[in-house]
């Protein structure tokens, strides 16, 4: 059945989670099937009618099965295969692990992009922000040199160092967070921005000293 939704990775994982339980049970029925046939030498002896109804319903759960990845192959915008090429579940989860690969570097490449814009946007917070008492602020000023220095390097590699750039995060969850941390998590804030900043800037953030604005 095809899906109103785009494909995603963990979609594809269910899917290649009942092929693999789907192949599992074959292999249990290709084992009675084989114990069945040799009784099939003895004359007189019928073949099991659980045994043929359990590979007629296998057997159509397969071919439900096909369909969907076929479905999620076309909402890909692949080439479907032809049905009789994907003839079972071995050949199902070839097709399947080169959908996961796919979609998962898809998914991987976007996590990546959304972390970087998440850490421009705490970096452009910072440099947007002053003290309501004090233009000049010393502590201010240092950590927000830092994080011009923190999102040129960014601009040039790419890559984000989340150990430079955690203690700027730190000092906006002290500025709008309180509602959301517990007193554990507000000390190791506090902490966080006093060992990168001084203990001046931490106590600012935490008084509601700092704000957003215009240098």
């Amino acid at each position: 059945m095809a899906s109103s939704t785009s494909p995603s990775a963990q979609s594809v994982r269910e899917l290649a989670r009942r092929n693999a339980a789907l192949a599992l049970r074959l292999r249990e029925l290709a084992a009675r099937g084989t114990a069945a046939a040799a009784a099939l030498t003895r004359p007189g002896t019928p073949p099991q009618d659980d045994l043929v109804t359990a590979l007629a319903e296998a057997t159509r759960e397969f071919n439900a099965l096909r369909d969907e990845v076929f479905a999620v192959v076309a909402a890909l915008g692949l080439p479907t295969p032809e049905a009789e090429t994907i003839s079972s579940t071995s050949r199902l989860e070839s097709v399947l692990t080169l959908m996961l690969d796919g979609l998962e570097a898809v998914e991987q490449q976007a996590e990546a992009q959304a972390a970087l814009a998440k850490t421009v946007s705490v970096l452009d917070r910072i440099a947007a922000l002053t003290h309501r008492d004090d233009p000049g602020f010393y502590a201010l000023a240092s950590c927000q040199s830092r994080a011009a220095d923190v999102r040129a390097a960014l601009a040039s590699t790419g890559k984000i160092d989340r150990d430079a750039t955690a203690p700027f995060a730190s000092l906006l969850l002290l500025m709008d967070g309180q509602q959301h941390l517990d007193d554990e998590q507000w000390a190791a804030h506090e902490d966080a921005v006093a060992a990168a900043f001084g203990r001046a800037l931490a106590v600012a953030a935490t008084r509601g000293k700092l704000v957003a604005g215009k240098r």
